[in-house]
């Protein structure tokens, strides 16, 4: 009797499990000596006639070993600081300047007289002013979020997560505050590819693991103490699904902060920013501000009606901007 056994020539272990390119399989027939009943080689025979009508079977591209220079950081440390840090960052209110660019309008909007109220780890609320009207206001919790047009008495309510073209309504406040979960995730899902010891900043990758690992996040972070200056959230095919960047960080309590922050979506041809002038961080906040449902409520008693932004209804970019 013979069974058949599967080769794989020159297979270098590598992170994932991953195979190095140009690597080949091979089968060859081997004597079975004793041990071995028929249903056994049978049920082994099967398998590998599947097996053999996939022929060579590839793993993808190797990721590469980097040598990184002496003093480089650990994930390890990394990690914990950015944990530690956000997980510091209970709430923040602040004033400043907001503006907006999207496909339906030419002209970015600017809004220099807005509010930011964040509480963590999913909720915000943005007012913009102008000339000391408000005239937009949209508040997020977890996967809901409200959109008001308060010259226009009208509202859009979305109970469960929303999404756009690309990304959710849910992960674009996470990608803005809190992208990662940084104390959960293993130091085998994060690699370092680049540390400049002048600037203290680490690039770094964030990994999907499974059976077909893919990387799915960008990281770049200065420090110690450690804060993210620029996150980059990938599609499974590579593509910039969002990117973030941070900077001008000030201090408070202990506390880093970002006092600049710029979000851009490529998906949906988007892009946001914030400069915010005076910050206040982990305050208690008024909780009605992110009861959406007792929100809707009070705006149904007050006549103001309900619309789908996402089927078409509301005000058009062009109605706000002449509106305030």
């Amino acid at each position: 009797m013979f069974r058949t056994t599967l080769e794989i020539n020159d297979g270098i272990p590598a992170p994932f499990g991953v195979v190095k390119p140009g690597n080949w399989c091979r089968r060859r027939m081997v004597r079975v000596r004793g041990g071995s009943t028929l249903r056994t080689a049978y049920l082994l025979a099967g398998v590998l006639l599947i097996l053999a009508g996939a022929g060579c079977v590839r793993l993808g591209t190797v990721v590469e070993t980097i040598t990184l220079p002496p003093g480089t950081p650990s994930v390890e440390s990394i990690l914990a600081g950015l944990a530690e840090n956000e997980d510091a960052l209970r709430s923040f209110r602040a004033a400043g300047t907001i503006m907006v660019k999207i496909p339906e309008i030419e002209a970015t909007q600017i809004s220099r007289e807005s509010s930011l109220h964040y509480q963590a780890p999913s909720s915000l609320n943005i007012v913009g002013r102008r000339y000391g009207t408000r005239g937009i206001e949209l508040t997020y919790v977890d996967d809901a979020f409200l959109l008001e047009f308060p010259t226009r008495r009208e509202y859009c309510f979305k109970e469960t997560e929303a999404a756009f073209e690309t990304i959710s309504s849910a992960d674009i406040v996470r990608e803005m505050f809190r992208p990662e979960d940084w104390r959960n995730l293993s130091e085998e899902e994060v690699r370092i590819t680049r540390y400049d010891e002048e600037t203290q900043t680490v690039e770094a990758e964030v990994w999907e693991p499974g059976r077909r690992p893919w990387r799915r996040r960008v990281i770049s972070v200065q420090g110690a103490p450690w804060v993210l200056l620029e996150n980059i959230l990938l599609g499974r095919d590579g593509s910039v699904i969002a990117r973030t960047t941070k900077r001008a960080y000030h201090e408070q309590n202990g506390i880093r902060y970002p006092t600049e922050i710029e979000c851009t979506f490529p998906g949906e041809e988007a892009w946001m920013q914030f400069n915010m002038r005076r910050v206040d961080i982990n305050l208690d906040l008024d909780q009605a501000m992110f009861n959406l449902s007792g929100r809707v409520s009070a705006l149904n008693r007050a006549g103001f009606a309900r619309v789908d932004i996402f089927a078409g209804e509301g005000p058009s970019i062009e109605d706000l901007t002449e509106s305030r």
